[in-house]
């Protein structure tokens, strides 16, 4: 007899990709399973027999809804696409780096799932040096915005242009309660290192254990070494750091909506991007 909570899981986890087009193999759906731990060999099973009853389907390695065969081949095609793109992505890294305060840069949003026509955008997460998130992001939008690689409010092109939505420093590297949700665990389970020469993808993983209140299944580093050697600013550091976030926030404020910010963390998210997702698992 099939584990009624663990069929519900499954649907519920393909019907969440299905909103994004995006078919899976089995272990990435053991890996993205919603609210259930489960072994992959338990796993297995339920899923042989969903396919057995059509519930859901099967081609290749794949696994989708019925009569949702052609996001096998859209994955595939898509995952081509992504490569020049992705290839940009990684030839940025140096005029990103520029900035000394940079400690690590995470691609975000399709390209990191390789789910992209190649003509999308490119979503990064900046880690910055504990207490100079501010003075980081000030540098980095003259410098993309100068170079004509960001993507602002009146972008009408937006192929390859630079999204810099979500800054965290050495120090915050937890997301705060009110960001978490499932759409939030996927985001930081898929985040794929650009630049990332101290681990900092690990602790990213270990500093928001409640990932896995939402996906149980999915592996966590076990140890990872703390980063060392970012604390201690200057006075005048501090001070000037203190003066570019106030300057920046005052700036922001009319336009601020959904919008994170304090003066170790920054969420330019306006809209909610997993909200449609969400409810596609409820119905």
């Amino acid at each position: 007899m099939v584990d009624q909570g663990l069929k519900n899981a499954i649907l519920q986890t393909i019907k969440y990709s299905d909103h994004f087009n995006f078919p899976l193999t089995l272990t990435e759906l053991h890996h993205r399973l919603i609210s259930y731990q489960v072994s992959k060999p338990s796993l297995t099973k339920v899923v042989h027999a969903l396919t057995k009853s059509k519930l859901i389907s099967q081609q290749n390695n794949y696994y989708f809804l019925p009569n949702k065969s052609s996001l096998v081949r859209r994955r595939k095609l898509y995952a081509r696409l992504s490569i020049p793109l992705y290839s940009y992505a990684r030839s940025l890294l140096l005029t990103l780096t520029h900035t000394s305060s940079v400690r690590g840069i995470f691609l975000t949003g399709s390209l990191a799932m390789q789910n992209t026509d190649g003509h999308d955008d490119i979503d990064l997460m900046i880690i910055t040096e504990a207490g100079k998130l501010w003075t980081t992001r000030l540098l980095l939008t003259i410098y993309t915005t100068l170079l004509g690689l960001r993507r602002t409010r009146n972008t009408k092109n937006i192929m390859g242009k630079l999204c810099l939505n979500l800054y965290l420093t050495t120090n915050s590297l937890t997301i705060p309660a009110t960001k978490r949700s499932l759409y939030t665990a996927y985001e930081l389970t898929q985040v794929v290192p650009l630049y990332d020469p101290h681990n900092l993808h690990a602790q990213l993983l270990l500093s928001n254990l409640w990932v896995k209140d939402y996906l149980p299944n999915f592996p966590i580093p076990k140890r990872s070494s703390r980063i060392q050697g970012f604390t201690g600013l200057r006075i005048y550091q501090s001070l000037f750091e203190s003066v570019v976030y106030h300057l920046q926030h005052l700036y922001m404020k009319p336009r601020i909506t959904r919008e994170y910010i304090t003066p170790d963390a920054a969420f330019f998210h306006p809209n909610d991007p997993g909200k449609k997702a969400l409810s596609k698992i409820k119905t």
